[in-house]
């Protein structure tokens, strides 16, 4: 899948307790690839995130929910990834993105919520250490993995690699380049 980067729509749902590392270096990395990104709370108003920073949305959830994104991608980060998990509007959401055959992505704890929805079936996945352990999911341990438009991160020292993955994986590796240059890694 490789999309002009004006033609991609991203949701980055916020939950309270969200790794504040993970949400903001997914959602600073995926504007600077040029892409439309929508951060919406599961709740109205600020997010309190997992190290007490506070993050405005743009939106609650239940705002822009039945529109259409090319990918969904969930931050980690604890008791966040549990809202995430919990939450049975992610989970049909995460059912619809995968059944629709759009990419969907998550790291640190949050991959526990794709497998409470059921897409790492037969997929390789990878998470923080345990936060797969009750799905029965196995995580691979590497840093990132991308399986059958999922990709998955093991956590936050990894946010970076993780959303220039979902930027080659949208847009190709070109895009990637134009974003990871200029950040002098």
């Amino acid at each position: 899948m490789r999309l002009d980067p004006e033609q991609v729509r991203v949701l980055v749902p916020l939950a309270q307790g969200v790794e504040e590392l993970e949400a903001v270096t997914i959602i600073d990395l995926l504007r600077r690839a040029g892409f439309t990104v929508v951060v919406a709370g599961l709740e109205p108003g600020p997010v309190t995130c997992s190290r007490r920073t506070v993050i405005l949305p743009d939106c609650a959830l239940d705002e822009v929910i039945q529109e259409p994104f090319q990918l969904v991608v969930l931050p980690g980060g604890l008791p966040g990834a549990d809202h995430l998990r919990d939450d049975a509007r992610v989970q049909s959401l995460v059912r619809q993105q995968s059944d629709a055959g759009r990419l969907l992505g998550a790291i640190c704890a949050a991959p526990k919520a794709l497998a409470s929805a059921g897409v790492l079936e037969g997929r390789r996945a990878t998470a923080y250490t345990g936060a797969l352990d009750a799905s029965g999911t196995p995580s691979t341990g590497a840093a990132v993995e991308v399986d059958g438009g999922v990709v998955t991160g093991r956590g936050p020292g990894v946010a970076m690699d993780f959303a220039l993955t979902l930027i080659e994986q949208l847009a190709g590796p070109e895009a990637r380049r134009n974003v990871e240059g200029p950040l002098l890694r």
